[in-house]
Formats: structure tokens, sequence, C-alpha cells
């Protein structure tokens, strides 16, 4: 990958994670009645650590860096064709690893909804960034 790659990445993935704080901001209601915890449990759980959030981040890192390789390997090109193997990644492998273990956990199909949810916008718009990024001169 070139520098210029690289830099697409970690944009994609900064974006990525900026809708996840959006995200989980604006569904919080919904997301702490389908982890079956209130936000003073999990303030008492992770107290001021940042853990979650940088290993959040890395593994959205590692997301990226995966979906640009598909890019690269299926040599798709443009924001639109970016978005659409974003779309496809995040649907069908996160969807469907999630949905396989929601499943034999019995969690409920609004969380499903929830986390699938924002990993396909994340990865539709990091796919756009990347795809786009790697048409330009």
């Amino acid at each position: 990958m070139s520098a210029r790659q690289h830099l697409a990445v970690i944009v994609a993935a900064i974006v990525y994670f900026a809708i996840g704080a959006a995200w989980y901001t604006i569904l919080s209601v919904p997301w702490l009645a389908g982890i079956g915890k209130s936000m003073d449990q999990l303030r008492a759980e992770v107290g001021p650590s940042p853990l979650p959030y940088i290993v959040g981040f890395v593994a959205i890192v590692v997301l990226c860096y995966a979906l640009a390789w598909f890019i690269g390997r299926t040599h798709t090109a443009g924001a639109a064709a970016g978005a659409k193997m974003g779309f496809v990644v995040g649907l069908v492998v996160i969807g469907g690893a999630l949905a396989l273990n929601y499943g034999f956990e019995w969690r409920p199909v609004t969380l499903w909804l929830i986390n699938v949810g924002y990993d396909v916008i994340g990865l539709l718009v990091a796919g756009a960034i990347i795809g786009g990024w790697n048409t330009r001169a």
C-alpha cells in the first residue's frame, strides 16, 4: 500500500469512529435496553478507562485495512463502488457473524439492528472514502 492509501484508511477509520459516537449517542436508550444495563452500571464497570475506546478504534482500523484490501483485490474504483463494497462487507460478514452469536446468546433483534446498522453505515462510508481516495490523481 502506498502512503496515500494508508492515509485513506486512517481517515476512513476516524470517520467510522465518529459515526459510532453519534450513532450510539442517538440510540443509547434502546442499545442499553438491548444489553440489559444502565449507563450507571456501565460507568461502574468501566470507570474512567479509555480502554474500550482504544480497543474500538484499533478494531475499526483493522476493519478499514481489510476493506481496503478487498477494494484493492477486486480492483474496485470510485466512491460509489467502494461504498457498495463496504455495505456488503458490513451486512454479510459482520451482520452474519453477529446473527450467529446473537442467536445462541438470545440477544434481541433490536440490538442486532443497532450494532449491525452502525457497522454497515460505518463501512459504507469508509468504503466510499477509500474507494474515492484511490481514484484521486
